[in-house]
């Protein structure tokens, strides 16, 4: 009885690694048809689209989770994050004007999310004796950051 209940556990684990083995290959063969270029068609099947779709759900919901804030993905706190994820490893330190010409936005509604995610204690003002103070990631901001980003692989 109990080699049985090995075997049956066994073989969930089995059939659990090869659904993620077969999302993992689905997911490669996806991005090997776009390496043509901008103008490369896509030949993936519904099924294929479906699980993309499935993936891109969950991974959505995961970063919410991440960031403990329901909505982050499509929010432009999202955009903000990134652009200092960016900065970050790039070594540099963006102002407040900077990262809202990089994303587009009013400077009112960039400022109000910076306050927004300061009292999240993802990302701080650092008054470095520039004009204006400039904008970075908390070491909890990068760590977040890093882990919604590894969802992506």
């Amino acid at each position: 009885m109990v080699n049985r209940d090995a075997s049956q556990t066994q073989d969930a684990f089995q059939q659990a690694a090869a659904d993620v083995l077969a999302q993992r290959i689905e997911a490669i063969a996806l991005e090997l048809r776009s390496v043509g270029g901008p103008g490369a068609r896509t030949f993936a099947s519904p099924e294929t689209l479906s699980v993309l779709a499935m993936t891109m759900q969950r991974i959505l919901r995961q970063v919410d989770e991440i960031c403990e804030f329901e909505g982050f993905v499509f929010s432009p706190a999202r955009s903000i994050m990134l652009e200092l994820y960016q900065a970050r490893v790039r070594g540099c330190m963006l102002s407040a004007s900077a990262l809202c010409q990089a994303l587009n936005c009013y400077t009112s509604v960039a400022q109000r999310w910076i306050m927004a995610l300061a009292s999240m204690q993802l990302l701080e003002k650092v008054n470095d004796g520039a004009d204006e103070a400039r904008v970075v990631l908390t070491d909890r901001g990068y760590q977040k950051t890093t882990q919604a980003l590894q969802l992506l692989l």
